[in-house]
């Protein structure tokens, strides 16, 4: 009897162990899409989008009284053009820290009057750069002279950018088309100039070019034609030539230049000059800033105030 009861037992050790195995391997409810393994694959979360760099060109004149200061913003990298008279740096700072720049590829210098440099001391010490441009043309104005001296101290290395140069903006891209020669009687015409472009759109900027370095760039190999221009020397009677007009052949003309000045800017017959071309004008003194947008492909404006009716 006790045999019997010891192969019984036997029996169903046997029996158990079948049974484990069958559902180890077959009665887990693992379907065909189950791992091998056994281990179901964790279903991936959603990951999140990296962030897109801003896409597309902006050009600013900012009201900055009768002085000239740019800022220039393409595919999120930032570029300053003069900086207004002395007093407005804190203008140019803030504004561009309002529009969300940290940093500048480019720090430019047209030429050394005051109404261009006066600003520049502010904008060095709050922004990091990593190019200036300027010539060394001799300026005994105290902003300028300030400058350098602040050149000096910091130890920066200014670019003297050569004619025909080529520097890149985020997806842009500006030639330095002027000045070909030293104006030993005109600062003005010391005014490093120039074209920006970006898609199909293209944005001419060219200081305080008074007649005889338009004539210079008239003459020169580069192409003039732009969509927008910034109006030279704050369309004075020594800027903006019929000539000059007739090549660039803007859609838009921007002005800069304050609303209370001594030197009668801008001239009412160049102003007359400048709508007979059937281009948009505008200006900082009846505009405040002007903001120029592009997308490569279209241009739109926006200005801070708008002109009452006369």
């Amino acid at each position: 009897m006790r045999h019997y009861r010891t192969i019984a037992i036997l029996i169903l050790v046997l029996l158990l162990a079948v049974t484990g195995v069958s559902c180890s391997n077959g009665g887990s409810g693992q379907t065909d899409d189950t791992p091998e393994n056994g281990y179901e694959t964790p279903e991936a979360g959603p990951t999140e989008e990296p962030t897109a760099e801003p896409k597309g060109f902006e050009l600013h004149f900012i009201d900055v009284g009768t002085g000239d200061g740019m800022l220039l913003i393409c595919d999120g990298e930032a570029m300053i053009i003069d900086s207004g008279n002395v007093g407005h740096g804190e203008t140019m700072v803030n504004y561009a820290k309002a529009q969300g720049v940290e940093s500048l590829k480019y720090l430019m210098v047209t030429h050394g009057h005051a109404d261009h440099v006066g600003g520049m001391p502010e904008i060095i010490e709050a922004f990091p750069f990593e190019t200036m441009f300027l010539y060394d043309v001799p300026c005994d104005e105290e902003p300028y002279q300030r400058l350098l001296g602040i050149i000096e101290e910091r130890k920066i290395t200014p670019v003297h950018p050569e004619i025909g140069s080529e520097w890149k903006l985020g997806g842009g891209s500006f030639l330095v088309i002027g000045p070909f020669k030293y104006d030993s009687s005109n600062l003005n015409n010391n005014s490093i100039c120039i074209k920006f472009t970006y898609g199909d759109n293209t944005f001419l900027l060219c200081g305080d070019a008074q007649s005889s370095l338009e004539s210079q760039l008239l003459k020169g190999e580069y192409d003039l034609k732009a969509d927008v221009f910034k109006a030279d020397h704050h369309a004075s009677s020594a800027g903006c030539g019929k000539k000059m007009l007739e090549a660039v052949s803007p859609s838009i003309i921007c002005v800069q230049v304050g609303s209370e000045n001594k030197l009668g800017y801008p001239d009412g017959t160049t102003i007359k000059r400048l709508e007979k071309t059937g281009a948009e004008v505008y200006r900082n003194d009846t505009h405040g800033t002007i903001v120029i947008k592009s997308d490569g492909t279209t241009i739109s404006v926006t200005t801070e105030k708008t002109p009452s009716a006369e």
